[in-house]
């Protein structure tokens, strides 16, 4: 279990409903939010340091040019210079508000800019103290101080009015709206339920309530519509923002088993109780403050840090295509010569949460029917369903060139967890069946190359063991995640096939 160390919980509901009905969600509703509007709060609030920048430098330059408008023997306009520039550098540590998204999504707006007018003023204040006491301010003329102070306060309070009509905007048109699953059926699942239908109305969906208990005997107003295997199938079909655990914090043993179950999708994971302050985690700004939450697990790679991986992901892909392009018709011309069949090959692999996609490969095997039982089965060494020229793509890694078209549709990284076939078995097992954390290397997208690959872990798992060390360090790679490390495994990547690998 790890702490939340940064942002607060943003919900409301997508529709209002009966607090007395027995079932009052829709499990399987089809609308999903978009990631610009899982995060828009978040990157409104990131996005309040640049306009403060700019709204400093802006104050400066209107207040220098009324100024000197308004006095006919001015100051030189050159000594107002320095003091704009620190100004602003200090302006996205000293105005920053980490709540700002939060606080728009629950409709307090208003108050967030009476406590904000009311900080500046107060931090004004502080600094023409200082500036008297030090004699800093002797430099400058007094009133182009007090008409830069002015000219900021309001351009700051303008530009945080317009972030939070925009935001709202945004959120009233679903852009904004997060999906929250409850588990746990019982009175605090029904009183999280009646306060999140009270507060925020307008950006909230939510997905259920969800049990593997017999609720039937229990007085419950709102009943479960499924189980944790079905939570977990509908995280594979759409996005789930949040899961939300009604149980009491004496129940240990059920929570770590219940975070271990559902830790196999990408999705933050909550406990609501009403005594989680005697636990020490943080606690979770929540709709809701009668429910206070605490987080238990988050996603690996969220918010900018996605936004950075996704980048990188693009941007280096399409330079690669486009520099290997001659390369790939090559070996495809090589492979269409060298025995009969597809040039690509696909096959189905699990993604992020568990989805499927199809993974797209130089075919190096004989041609086989799809679905055939061979399928299945990992290659072995001097495997005679290789072909000749299969071999040399396989030893030098070149048949996975194709998986950066993959990377480009979205459904893998550069850098990941390499995606293993479905149905794929180790010493006549599923890797579920081996390891219980097997699926929780489906919380990032897969990678063609990862923190496994560079360690030695390449290639067909023989043993249960090898397969529990793979397993291991690739959630090594997802606890300690970052385009530092990205770089560093694809640097790993380049020198080890230079060197040449010992892949069959």
């Amino acid at each position: 279990m790890r702490r939340r160390t940064d942002g607060t919980l943003r919900i409301a509901h997508s529709a209002r409903v009966n607090p007395s009905a027995k079932v009052v969600v829709d499990p399987i509703s089809e609308r999903a939010s978009s990631a610009s509007g899982r995060t828009s709060s978040i990157i409104a609030s990131d996005l309040l340091p640049l306009l403060d920048i700019a709204c400093v430098l802006l104050a400066a330059a209107i207040s220098t040019a009324l100024y000197t408008q308004g006095f006919s023997d001015p100051n030189d306009p050159d000594q107002f210079a320095s003091a704009p520039w620190v100004a602003a550098v200090l302006a996205p540590f000293i105005l920053y508000d980490r709540h700002f998204g939060a606080l728009v999504s629950r409709g307090r707006t208003r108050h967030f800019l009476r406590l904000f007018a009311i900080r500046f003023a107060a931090l004004t204040a502080i600094v023409l103290m200082l500036g008297m006491v030090t004699q800093t301010l002797d430099r400058f003329a007094f009133g182009w101080v007090m008409l830069w102070f002015g000219a900021s306060l309001v351009l700051t309070l303008l530009s945080r009015a317009l972030m939070a009509k925009a935001l709202r905007t945004l959120q009233h048109r679903g852009a904004g709206t997060q999906s929250v699953a409850i588990v746990g059926a019982g009175p605090l699942a029904d009183r999280l339920v009646a306060e999140l239908r009270q507060s925020q109305p307008d950006t909230v969906e939510l997905l259920g309530v969800f049990d593997d208990r017999d609720a039937r005997s229990k007085r419950v107003r709102v009943a479960p519509v499924g189980d944790l295997s079905h939570l977990v199938e509908i995280g594979k079909s759409r996005q789930i923002d949040w899961i939300l655990l009604t149980l009491p914090p004496s129940a240990e043993h059920r929570l770590r088993a219940l975070v271990r179950r559902l830790g196999t999708l990408s999705v933050p994971i909550g406990l609501a109780s009403q005594h989680v302050s005697t636990l020490p985690y943080s606690v979770v700004d929540f709709a809701a403050d009668s429910v206070p939450v605490i987080l238990l697990a988050d996603r690996p790679i969220k918010h900018w840090n996605a936004l950075g991986k996704a980048t990188v992901d693009f941007a280096l892909c399409a330079l690669l295509i486009v520099v290997l392009l001659p390369l790939l018709a090559i070996i495809a011309v090589a492979i269409k010569l060298d025995s009969p069949g597809p040039v690509i090959f696909t096959q189905q692999r699990h993604a992020l949460n568990n989805k499927v996609f199809r993974i797209f490969k130089f075919r190096t095997m004989r041609w086989m029917p799809p679905g055939d039982a061979a399928d299945f089965r990992q290659t072995t060494r001097q495997d005679a369903r290789v072909t000749r020229i299969g071999r040399f793509l396989r030893a030098s890694s070149l048949d996975e060139l194709p998986q950066l078209f993959n990377v480009l549709l979205g459904q893998m990284s550069l850098v990941g967890p390499r995606p293993h076939a479905i149905g794929m078995r180790t010493e006549d097992a599923l890797g579920v069946d081996i390891t219980e954390r097997y699926e929780h290397r489906h919380r990032v997208k897969p990678g063609i190359t990862g923190w496994s690959q560079v360690n030695g872990a390449r290639g067909a798992t023989d043993t249960k063991a090898q397969l529990k060390r793979r397993i291991e360090l690739d959630l090594q790679y997802i606890d300690n995640w970052s385009l530092r490390l990205d770089f560093k495994i694809l640097a790993m990547t380049a020198r080890q096939l230079l060197r040449g690998t010992d892949a069959y």
